[in-house]
């Protein structure tokens, strides 16, 4: 490799040594250096001290010492070389190329070239016709699928070899083949076959522009729906994000990294414009991937569906990024209205529109709250115990955040959110507060206490807005009502209105449940669900009730798989399985 010196320049030019040991250690600030207790030897009192103006750490007890690269080599036992490299990629610092030609990594890059040649080939032949037609049907052009390389890996090979064979036909060494990540070897000793079948493919590459691995979009109705290259020497799926060496170089002030679910999102995203789209590989977002985020941008947006899974994926990557928060690091985030992604979105709605869903993004602060909200479900009403555990939890959360000087002010805006829940709003109902929110946060289901209060708010929605219940309909049917009369109620109402809800309290007082109407009708409800009275937005109404409904259907699903957990530990007593069922029970409890 050639003179490295520039590029160990340009590594610590972008690298602070606090944010590379920041992970490991947590860090005080003292003016400008910090302290901690040192990675290398065991102290009750800090004596290891990093100064990032000067780009180096020192331990008074040890005497351990050096800048970034030598802390990785030490901590983790790596070389010069491969420590380099390592860091290299966090800053986002494209190296020059080895000089050796017959490296094991030499050989990947070219397997993995010829591969990506051999699926592009595909997509344009006969056998990828169907593929071809999926792409248009998802509004890719020509440009885009050529810009992006994408392919397409038969199924059956129609008189033409594999791609195992192609490769092996090519010169290339078995070995080197099988341990690629694109073939299978069989363990009963059959010939190895192709990992990808009847799929999509996307090339993924490295900082560099090199492809290292492939990610796979079934044809059809097969499971798994996508499939990543298994891992190899140059490839982790947990430190390298799709497109990240593209969309690096579009990254401007007003135009920051957008972080999105899948390879589909990110094209859309490209195809309409938006080209600092990128996306985890199929996985939660890892702290390699946040440090690659850092590097090119101080404040990511991640955007996401409101779906369940795109929820929790905001979720997760808050809860991740807490430990790592600097005043000049932070996450952002917003989601799409339900049902929509970023492709969806922008078709129906224009570019701008999506702008506009960007530019109302909110701070991870402000997520990080509303997923706590949802999380612990705390009332007006609740009691001082429970209020104590609310504030104890929020508390714990915070306290992950290593930075003193962020920790302080989070503590600080929390406490004050804390004032205001208890006290400020007191006789106000909570959720009509968070309702009034424009952004849908993670898990959000709905602030309620108790289980039989959800049920009754479900009903009581459904009876003032009678022509919501054709779009639920189905859902309803699924909800066991705790109380029997309740129950019957729910029976009359899919039984007996055949579509016809303009008279529906009518018919019920009819059949007899006038007294049930008025225990479900009950003044109170409103305070907890001001959405539910009748002559409020129906749209509203709607969606408030699939987001109670979302969260009813979710306990029972968690009763069910602990009874299976607890059915499971007698059966075998196996610790994993009490774990899980102490969590799940746990889990529950928060919700109720």
């Amino acid at each position: 490799m050639s003179d490295l010196t520039p590029y160990l320049d340009q590594i610590r030019s972008r690298l602070k040594v606090s944010e590379i040991i920041g992970k490991d250690v947590r860090l005080i600030r003292k003016g400008n250096e910090f302290s901690g207790l040192c990675p290398f030897h065991k102290e009750k009192t800090p004596s290891f001290t990093l100064n990032d103006a000067k780009g180096f750490y020192h331990c008074f007890g040890c005497g351990a010492h050096g800048d970034a690269i030598h802390y990785v080599m030490q901590r983790s036992g790596m070389n010069f070389m491969n420590a380099v490299e390592h860091l290299a990629g966090l800053a986002g610092v494209i190296l020059p190329e080895k000089k050796s030609t017959t490296s094991e990594e030499k050989i990947y890059y070219e397997i993995l070239k010829v591969a990506c040649e051999w699926f592009e080939e595909n997509l344009k032949r006969s056998i990828g016709e169907k593929a071809r037609e999926y792409l248009n049907l998802r509004g890719f052009t020509s440009k885009t699928i050529e810009e992006f390389h994408l392919g397409f890996a038969a199924d059956k090979h129609q008189n033409q070899p594999s791609l195992y064979k192609t490769l092996l036909e090519k010169g290339f060494k078995r070995d080197k083949i099988l341990s690629s990540g694109l073939i299978i070897q069989p363990n009963d000793g059959r010939e190895p076959y192709d990992r990808f079948r009847g799929r999509v493919m996307f090339p993924i590459n490295d900082l560099k522009g090199n492809v290292i691995a492939f990610g796979g979009r079934v044809l059809g109705d097969g499971q798994p729906k996508y499939l990543n290259s298994s891992d190899t020497s140059i490839f982790h799926k947990g430190k390298i994000l799709y497109n990240f060496a593209q969309a690096q170089r579009h990254v401007t002030s007003d135009q920051p990294l957008i972080i999105v679910e899948g390879y589909f999102d990110v094209i859309a995203l490209h195809q309409a414009g938006f080209k600092t789209a990128v996306a985890p590989l199929g996985t939660a977002l890892t702290e390699d991937q946040l440090a690659l985020l850092w590097r090119r941008n101080s404040q990511p947006l991640f955007c996401f569906d409101a779906d369940l899974a795109g929820l929790r994926a905001g979720f997760r990557a808050t809860k991740r990024a807490l430990p790592l928060l600097t005043s000049e690091k932070t996450l952002r985030f917003c989601y799409l209205p339900k049902g929509e992604d970023p492709d969806s979105y922008i078709k129906a709605n224009g570019k701008e529109a999506f702008t506009n869903i960007l530019n109302s993004s909110r701070s991870l602060s402000e997520t990080l709250w509303d997923s706590l909200i949802m999380a612990y479900q705390p009332s007006i009403e609740s009691t001082p115990e429970e209020k104590a555990a609310f504030k104890k939890n929020v508390y714990a959360f915070v306290s992950e955040i290593a930075d003193a000087d962020v920790r302080h002010f989070y503590f600080e805006d929390f406490n004050e959110k804390l004032r205001q829940l208890w006290y400020k709003h007191k006789g106000k109902a909570l959720v009509d507060k968070i309702s009034t929110k424009q952004v849908v946060v993670p898990f959000q289901r709905h602030v309620l206490k108790k289980k039989l209060l959800s049920q009754k708010i479900l009903l009581a929605t459904l009876i003032n807005h009678p022509t919501l219940i054709d779009n639920v309909a189905e859902q309803l049917a699924l909800v066991e009502f705790d109380n029997e009369s309740w129950q019957q109620l729910k029976q009359c109402i899919l039984q007996n209105m055949n579509g016809d809800f303009s008279s529906l309290k009518e018919e019920l007082h009819l059949k007899g449940f006038s007294s049930i109407l008025e225990e479900i009708l009950d003044k109170k409800i409103y305070l907890h669900a001001p959405f539910a009275q009748e002559g409020t937005d129906s749209k509203v109404a709607l969606d408030r009730w699939e987001e109670i409904w979302n969260r009813v259907a979710w306990q029972e699903s968690v009763k069910k798989d602990i009874k299976n957990s607890a059915e499971n530990m007698k059966a075998s007593f196996d610790e994993f399985e009490w774990q899980k069922m102490k969590a799940l029970k746990s889990s529950l409890t928060h919700s109720s």
